[in-house]
């Protein structure tokens, strides 16, 4: 279902109205557009205006080089250009084999020459052509014919009707058929699917795996020859295109690979295997993004990753959101697509993420088939039959029993191979680059790298929106890629409708997780590409810059605490799978807050991907990636499933008040996230109520240091009171002292215990 679409016709032909009628402008690329970009509009000898066409050699490089990343992706793509000589169809066929594209061609050439000079003369000035510029177009498309693999479709045969309609996979019908069989991921573990097809595959039924044959099992030879010699022959099996076919892809074509895991683990088995390039070709030709059908009257949607609607149009959304999902890896896809009012008439098959551990059956129409099949789990199926007049769906989990112990030295389980750094588009830079409340910062020692920072402004005021909640620890490079980046701004408990218990009890999506709110400062650790003379180094980051003492406090603390080791598994993981690891710092020494911590010490609260869309790794993953580093990860706190549940709990903490424990530890709070990723911190009364104190002793200091009366106390809670009078008696010493320390004087002065 990759289509590129070539418009083949003269100036004043109508090819961009064309496009335009048809709703195909957001998928288009036009070589003008990259000459008006680099060269802009000229003035002639004989004083017309054109567009330049001074940079031929650079408009086509970033011509290719869009179309290869475009369609790396799987999107639909238009160029929009003359290609009036058969080498001019050379570029797009190159991209198109390289990705495995159908090329298309919408034929102008039909167009009265007389119809396209008129046309010609009737454009904004600087587009209008000389008249011999027509007559050569039309001189060379009498010369040159459109070459025969590439599928050609008059412009007339459009008249009423739209070419996405063509493009849209067909919904098949597979009713002829007993039952449709959904095989989950493989990852290269053969047991379980022999287990299943013990008796062989049955004519009568339709078999679908639902992607990643390969990867991180360990029976990857014999799962390459099962595809080949019985998924690849049969008509009644079909497989979907998943993340992972992308390393087969990659070898089919001869490509450089992307992934350690596949180099070091995958490869050597199937070429053991004798698993030739041109059979990986023949498989990936088969291969599927997406696959609709219907059975005895129910739709059926599969896909690899899991979407969270039916679209209009499957035609427009590109391969890798079938690949990838919509969402992030942890989001409720199957609630999502159950819940959604254009998915009632459809049942959702998919594998690939299954974080909170679902059942097969995950929603009311929504069916998982990701259980962990290459780390000992189960491989999952589900088959739809017929059960008498109606449906019957029948579920099974077959365990695994062959599988590698544990991942390899230094690598993890992140499930989205991505070793490209991500950029950050023109479109959401120039947004972040105009918006008022954010401020860009640079370096002195990284003068390649800057920050983009919401200001005091928008904390103070509380002006929010898409673009500035967004720019909160954002670094970026002058190349546009994401070097580090941390969390857009969440908010508390309280703070904004979408955060008071009614905005929740009727957004929140469960479960919700509760985690531990460690009391320190942000660190975020980044990949510079461009340091150590582009070999690229470890970028540590705090309060927007690489430059500060927080930084340095943070980069000391992390190497002391993961040694040479870990900090070499740390630039690994974050330069080859494309990291930025955020981390709480406690310095109790160099910077208390309101919680004691015995020594330094990082904890690492996740990982995200340095990429435009914020996406981060499951609690496994990351947890993995901490222990390859040797840092603590955050703590899990408690789980609900429901409304009443949490709502109960809240209340129950609030009464509890100041004496609220976390396992017997006074804690600032905790971080909640529902199942759609949505983030909102608690803090508790304990932290809340000597954050105050602090403030309180701040207000003392400045009257005594300016000569002034003495604040009374606005907190008239008992405790508060005591804390006050005591302070008053304190000496300006004292009164410098760090908030943990001046209450552990006061707890020891005043009788109460001190742990």
């Amino acid at each position: 279902m990759r289509y590129l679409i070539l418009t083949r016709g003269a100036p004043g032909a109508g090819k961009s109205t064309f496009l335009r009628e048809q709703g195909l402008v957001p998928f288009t690329l036009s070589p003008d557009d990259f000459r008006l970009r680099l060269g802009g509009i000229v003035m002639t000898a004989e004083g017309d205006l054109s567009i330049s066409h001074a940079h031929e050699k650079q408009v086509w490089r970033e011509v290719e080089e869009a179309l290869d990343f475009k369609m790396g992706q799987g999107q639909l793509v238009v160029l929009d250009a003359t290609f009036q000589r058969g080498r001019d169809f050379t570029l797009p066929l190159k991209c198109a084999e390289r990705h495995r594209y159908e090329v298309l061609c919408v034929d102008f050439t039909g167009v009265p020459e007389e119809l396209a000079h008129e046309r010609n003369r009737r454009r904004e000035a600087w587009k209008v052509v000389p008249d011999n510029v027509v007559v050569t177009a039309y001189e060379r498309f009498a010369a040159h014919a459109i070459p025969k693999n590439i599928t050609v479709w008059p412009h007339e045969a459009f008249d009423g009707s739209m070419l996405l309609d063509r493009l849209e996979p067909p919904v098949r019908d597979l009713s002829h058929y007993e039952a449709v069989v959904h095989i989950g991921d493989l990852q290269g573990c053969y047991a379980p699917v022999e287990e299943l097809l013990a008796d062989g595959f049955r004519d009568d039924r339709f078999y679908i795996f639902v992607g990643d044959l390969l990867d991180r099992g360990i029976q990857n030879g014999e799962v390459i020859r099962f595809a080949v010699e019985e998924i690849l022959p049969r008509p009644n099996v079909a497989f979907i295109w998943g993340n992972h076919e992308q390393h087969i892809h990659r070898f089919a074509k001869n490509l450089q690979h992307r992934s350690s895991e596949f180099v070091h683990n995958t490869l050597p088995q199937i070429e053991a295997a004798r698993f030739t390039r041109a059979q990986a070709n023949a498989l990936m030709d088969k291969a599927e993004d997406v696959i609709a059908y219907t059975f005895r009257g129910q739709k059926v949607l599969v896909t690899h990753d899991g979407i969270a609607t039916v679209p209009e149009r499957l035609a427009v959304l590109s391969s890798r959101t079938f690949w990838n999902g919509t969402g992030t890896y942890d989001h409720a896809v199957d609630r999502t697509f159950s819940d959604h009012p254009s998915a009632q008439d459809w049942l959702q098959v998919h594998g690939h993420r299954n974080s909170q551990e679902l059942p097969i059956e995950a929603a009311s129409r929504s069916y998982n088939l990701e259980g962990q099949v290459e780390f000992g789990g189960y491989l999952r199926v589900m088959t739809l039959e017929a059960d008498g007049d109606g449906l019957g769906i029948t579920t099974r989990e077959i365990k695994n029993d062959v599988f590698r112990k544990g991942p390899p030295p230094g690598r993890t389980s992140d499930r989205t191979d991505r070793s490209e750094h991500g950029r950050l588009s023109l479109e959401l830079l120039g947004k972040l680059e105009a918006h008022p409340l954010v401020r860009a910062k640079s370096f002195a020692t990284r003068p390649h790298i800057r920050s983009l920072n919401f200001t005091s402004k928008a904390f103070y005021d509380g002006k929010w929106d898409q673009v500035n909640g967004m720019a909160r620890g954002l670094f970026v490079a002058d190349d546009r890629r994401i070097v580090a980046r941390s969390y857009p701004k969440f908010f508390n408990l309280d703070e904004r409708h979408e955060t008071r218990m009614k905005g929740l009890r009727q957004n929140l999506k469960f479960p919700l997780t509760m985690w531990v709110k460690e009391n320190g400062f942000l660190g975020v650790l980044g990949w510079d590409h461009h340091a150590d003379d582009g070999r690229g180094e470890l970028l540590f980051c705090s309060k927007s810059t690489p430059e500060s003492e927080f930084a340095g406090w943070f980069r000391e603390i992390f190497l002391d605490q993961a040694g040479e080791a870990g900090a070499a598994r740390a630039a690994e993981l974050v330069k080859n799978r494309n990291l930025s690891l955020i981390f709480e710092v406690n310095d109790p020494g160099r910077d208390p807050h309101m919680i004691a911590y015995e020594r330094p010490h990082v904890v690492l609260l996740d990982a995200v991907l340095r990429q435009e869309d914020f996406r981060k790794l499951s609690y496994a993953d990351m947890s993995q990636v901490a222990a390859a580093i040797g840092v603590a990860v955050k703590q899990r706190g408690p789980t609900f499933k429901q409304w009443s549940d949490f709502e109960g709990w809240t209340k129950a903490t609030a009464a509890q008040g100041r004496y609220f424990q976390w396992r017997g530890t006074d804690i600032e709070g905790f971080v909640a996230e529902d199942a759609a990723g949505f983030l909102f911190k608690i803090k508790l009364d304990f932290y809340s109520f000597w954050k105050r104190m602090r403030s309180q002793r701040d207000r003392v200091r400045r009257a005594r240091e300016k000569g002034q009366p003495l604040p009374e106390m606005l907190d008239q809670d008992g405790e508060a009171l005591d804390f006050h009078h005591w302070l008053l008696a304190r000496s300006d010493e004292d009164l410098v002292k760090d908030i943990i320390t001046l209450r552990e004087a006061f707890w020891r002065d005043t009788g109460r215990a001190v742990e």
